[in-house]
């Protein structure tokens, strides 16, 4: 094995891990949640709302009710009411895809004081309401806002009450500065509404939904929390448990951490769904007991048909803004602003790749660590609008001004390919020692995330490609064995023959030291093809390449050549980089067609050459 090593050109560490057998045993010990920082806390209790396990407030405290939902999550998945460290893992992974597939994000809301969680791309304000009223693309969700007295805020929740299904008994709690309502109506449909007390008003916010948005109902309400400081940034602690159980388990267990300090207004527990057996969950890949053929849109058909439209309480309706001040948003970072910083140290790594060496003149944000955000979690407004804030990285100059063009000498190049329509993914080696990079026709691009280790980078400032982005889904991943593409620019510096295409197979789903961050491929690549997408046949993303074996090195110690051993980066692995920079690739198709004897238009737009300057 030492010698096969030698002989794969990569300069990053392959790091043997002599403590494997004791990471592996803490991962396999009884959960503690004594250990979890408050972020990890929150994330986890989230992540078993999703799941339909939890019906309690995701506020970062963990109770009773919160070991109780794991250990039925972890009954229903495993058949064991013990939970293991190890089952961190599919748990929040499954709330990830959820998050990125739909944007999940704080909003705040400063008339109601409350913050929650809110799926930006799942839901849409409804045009020609003098209300604050938002309802689901497939019309399963709504949310309406409202402000008024204590008697209209009665009212609301007399008029839900009074619409509860025959046999089941609403959940309610009253105190001077909340009132909750969780009831199961006709039609299988469920509403749970909240009314707050803040700054001499009482605003009442009403969530309904059918069976198919139940569990995005649950996920709302239970991340629903009194004021601005909620917990819910959905960003893990860096090094701690989530971080650890999802990207590697160091040697010793997590130590003990402090609990944060419960508060009484966010004690508040909402019964789970009566009706709702255990096996009708969401459907993921890790819950076998789920019926088949559902997804966590539609976690069971209802046997009724959906109403056309959800309930609505009557009453007169007071249009609310969602800010501190009218006609404002309420402030705060933006998703995908990383802070200002030098650039990171990208260590030498020879590979496919073509890039070239030097000084690391380029100015670009410093990687963030995982679970940190650069100021308070971010927040926007469920219409869509960002406050004010400087342009996005990645975002396309102001109208009429000149793109920053690229100047000094050509050094190499790689690949990149389109995850947005102004921001790239490439191999990190690509753009390592370059004082600049750009793109063909010298366009300026910046570093907006690296991580040398896992070799991807995240470049902003490209030419907007419009929709000819690529599909980065959590559901598509290397499958051993499945048929695969590989595009990109080979010798591109030496050559212009343009885009190539390569195919091959998915050979093996672990790199040469076992590691799951490496999947091997027969599709042959060449210097140039570093940072270039693997596809598989329905043209989604599901790697990135990074190396091959180095021939004269293994010619020399074996006296054979080795057949077609490439490697890539795995799709998982990258999503878990990109969320852990706060930058979700586009959700939709993107471009779009089976892979198969001519590639499809669109995808020689989507993938470009990235070249490096000195």
């Amino acid at each position: 094995m030492r010698s096969v090593l030698l002989m794969v050109r990569l300069s990053l560490l392959l790091v043997f891990v002599p403590f494997a057998a004791a990471a592996q045993s803490w991962l396999n010990s009884p959960f503690d949640a004594r250990t979890l920082s408050r972020e990890d806390t929150a994330t986890i209790q989230a992540a078993l709302s999703w799941s339909g396990d939890f019906s309690g407030s995701a506020n970062a405290v963990w109770g009773e009710d919160s070991q109780k939902a794991f250990a039925s999550y972890t009954q229903r998945i495993r058949g064991s009411s013990q939970p293991l460290f190890s089952d961190i893992k599919d748990l929040v992974i499954f709330l990830e895809d959820e998050r990125v597939a739909q944007n999940w994000q704080i909003n705040y809301s400063a008339i109601a004081n409350t913050s929650y969680l809110y799926p930006f791309a799942y839901m849409d304000p409804v045009e020609g309401k003098n209300q604050e009223e938002y309802i689901s693309k497939d019309q399963a969700l709504s949310l309406i806002i409202r402000e008024g007295d204590a008697s209209a805020m009665q009212e609301d929740h007399d008029w839900f009450l009074g619409k509860a299904a025959a046999g089941k008994t609403p959940f309610t709690y009253r105190s001077e500065g909340m009132w909750v309502s969780w009831v199961e109506l006709e039609n299988k449909m469920t509403a749970y509404v909240r009314s707050d007390f803040n700054q001499g008003k009482w605003t009442s916010m009403n969530f309904v939904s059918t069976n198919d948005g139940y569990f995005r109902l649950n996920l709302l309400a239970s991340s629903t929390l009194t004021g601005q400081d909620s917990p819910l940034s959905l960003i893990w602690t860096e090094g701690g448990v989530i971080d650890q159980v999802i990207n590697g388990a160091g040697s010793a267990a997590p130590v003990a951490v402090a609990s944060a300090l419960p508060r009484a207004e966010d004690q508040v527990s909402r019964p789970g769904k009566p009706s709702l057996p255990a096996a009708e969950a969401p459907a993921s890949p890790f819950a076998p007991k789920a019926p088949a053929g559902t997804d966590p849109g539609t976690p069971f058909a209802p046997d009724e048909p959906v109403p056309e439209t959800l309930p609505e309480p009557p009453g007169e309706l007071v249009e609310v803004v969602p800010g501190p001040n009218a006609g404002e948003k309420p402030a705060g970072p933006i998703l995908g602003v990383p802070a200002a910083g030098a650039a990171p140290a990208l260590p030498s790594v020879a590979d496919a790749g073509n890039g070239g060496g030097g000084g690391n003149a380029v100015t670009a944000p410093a990687p963030g660590g995982l679970g940190i955000a650069s100021g308070p979690a971010p927040i926007r407004s469920p219409d869509g609008a960002n406050p004010a804030t400087p342009e996005q990285p990645g975002t396309a100059p102001a109208a009429g001004l000149p793109r920053p063009k690229v100047t000094g000498t050509l050094m190499g190049s790689g690949t990149g390919f389109y995850i947005a329509p102004t921001t790239l993914v490439t191999a990190a080696h690509v753009i390592e020692g370059c004082s600049a990079v750009g793109m063909a026709d010298g366009t300026a691009l910046e570093i907006l995330a690296a991580d040398p280790s896992l070799d991807v980078a995240v470049l902003g400032g490209a030419a907007d490609a419009g929709n000819a982005w690529l599909k980065l889904s959590a559901l598509e991943v290397p499958k051993l064995g499945e048929a695969v593409t590989v595009l990109g620019y080979p010798y591109s510096t030496s050559l212009d023959q343009g885009l190539t295409v390569t195919s091959g197979n998915v050979s093996a789903l672990r790199g040469v030291d076992g590691s799951s961050n490496r999947v091997m491929i027969t599709a042959p690549v060449q210097p140039g093809n570093s940072g270039g997408p693997l596809l598989n046949k329905k043209g989604a993303v599901i790697g990135v390449v990074v190396s091959r074996v180095d021939d004269i090195a293994i010619l020399q110690e074996t006296g054979t050549l080795p057949q077609n051993m490439n490697f890539a980066v795995p799709s998982g692995p990258l999503l878990t980089f990109l969320r852990q920079k706060r930058i979700p690739p586009m959700q939709g198709n993107g471009v779009g067609g089976e892979l198969g004897a001519e590639l499809p238009a669109g995808y020689s737009e989507a993938v470009v050459p990235v070249n490096c300057y000195r």
